[in-house]
């Protein structure tokens, strides 16, 4: 009879093969051959003296619509180099289970790659915990083959990974991530747990300082920390504050000058009514994108309180900042609204603007290299749905392989590739 490629396996002699088509599988029968190498499992030398051996059943990759069991025998030997008994190593015995084949291993991690671990389980009528180690054993094995790429300019923001607290008294800091990612490639090439100045180091230490030298531009928000890393580590790097974050900031001051004027101005009138929390969005919507009853409305506020007139000015004044093509005519519209609004009296735009003022310096560098970190607010995006899909993550480092798998480079469409893999290090 002769024997199918695919029931063939190196090292091995293939004896026969059952069909058990009513119970829905092939069962494979090996014997090893007596010319093969037989080394150890850990350090790959030669084995010595047998020491025993024992049955393996291995699932392997479906033949059609039926299961495919594999059973061998594998040897025990005397280890010369870790100096006692060792299990021979079997290629097509899978790294992340003993249990598996690797070719079927290598699909199950494949699969994870785009669904959840547990409708994958459900799929091959696996154990839901057995996928989950699986999936993970394979992402560090990725991890250890993986060259973090050379990059010229990057995008670095924080996102929330987790609620509860690891310990007692934990800085709020440590439950989140900071994801490093390639303004150029737009792909995540690392994560770092926590937002601190140490998580953003990790990164710069780990490339190296002359990769360092390479990095031209950090787009970040105005967190210090990251700062604090970036000017550490890297001397030729410019720091660009991301416009999202800083109107962010802006919008927020205006929501908070709006809640003063409501209470002080409006209470006790029908502007009351106009200025409540309701329609916060509405004064901080531009205004060529206001529906024509949204025109009506701010209208009606601003001929009745012009506190409220005030407000609407210095809020599209701002959104015509990041469009000013150089930083001179950029510092005349921005110490333009800050007369604006000391002239109003708007205490919490003064603080605002106060902060901002003191970073000129760094907030100007927006209008040489224009680029931002909305590629991280994208990627956040991601992130959010990958959480959701897997109903949250409990092992924090594993969220962390399952972003650089799903948002970077950390999965078969590249680490697994000789060629994609050499790209990464050029």
């Amino acid at each position: 009879m002769t024997i199918p490629r695919f029931l063939q396996f190196e090292g091995y002699e293939t004896l026969d093969f059952k069909e058990f088509l009513s119970q829905g599988f092939i069962e494979v029968p090996l014997e090893g051959k007596a010319d093969r190498k037989r080394v150890c499992s850990r350090c790959e030398t030669a084995l010595g003296a047998e020491r025993g051996h024992y049955p393996v059943k291995l699932r392997g990759l479906a033949v059609l619509q039926f299961r495919l069991i594999v059973k061998l025998f594998r040897y025990k030997g005397h280890c010369p180099k870790c100096k006692k008994a060792r299990t021979e190593k079997v290629d097509f015995i899978s790294k992340e289970s003993p249990h598996l084949t690797q070719d079927f291993a290598d699909f199950i991690g494949n699969l994870c790659e785009i669904a959840p671990v547990s409708r994958v389980a459900e799929m091959f009528g696996l154990n839901e915990l057995t996928t989950w180690r699986i999936d993970f054993r394979r992402l560090r094995r990725l991890l250890s083959n993986y060259p973090i790429p050379k990059v010229t300019a990057i995008s670095v923001d924080e996102v929330y990974a987790r609620k509860k607290s690891k310990f007692k008294d934990e800085s709020r800091n440590r439950k989140f991530f900071t994801v490093i990612s390639d303004l150029n490639t737009r792909k995540v090439i690392w994560v770092s747990e926590s937002r601190d100045t140490e998580a953003l180091s990790q990164f710069y230490t780990l490339i190296g300082e002359e990769a360092c030298k390479e990095i031209k531009v950090v787009a970040q928000d105005q967190h210090e920390d990251y700062v604090k890393a970036t000017k550490m580590h890297c001397p030729n790097a410019t720091i660009v504050w991301d416009r999202f974050h800083i109107m962010q900031n802006f919008e927020e001051a205006v929501n908070d000058q709006r809640k003063q004027l409501h209470e002080e101005q409006a209470k006790g009138s029908e502007l009351s009514r106009l200025t409540r929390g309701k329609f916060r969005f509405l004064y901080l919507k531009k205004a060529n994108r206001r529906t024509e009853e949204e025109k009506q409305h701010i209208d009606d506020v601003m001929k009745a309180n012009e506190h409220f007139l005030k407000l609407e000015l210095i809020k599209e004044r701002m959104i015509t900042f990041f469009d000013e093509t150089n930083a001179v005519a950029a510092k005349a519209v921005f110490e333009e609204i800050g007369d604006w609004i000391w002239q109003a009296g708007f205490s919490h735009l003064m603080k605002w603007y106060s902060n901002l003022e003191k970073g000129w310096d760094t907030l100007k560098n927006y209008f040489v290299y224009r680029v931002t970190s909305s590629l991280s607010e994208g990627i956040n995006n991601v992130i959010k749905t990958l959480k959701r899909r897997a109903y949250g993550y409990k092992n924090m480092w594993y969220f962390r392989l399952k972003i650089m798998q799903v948002c970077g480079y950390l999965n078969s469409r590249y680490v697994s590739s000789c060629n994609q893999v050499d790209a990464l290090k050029r």
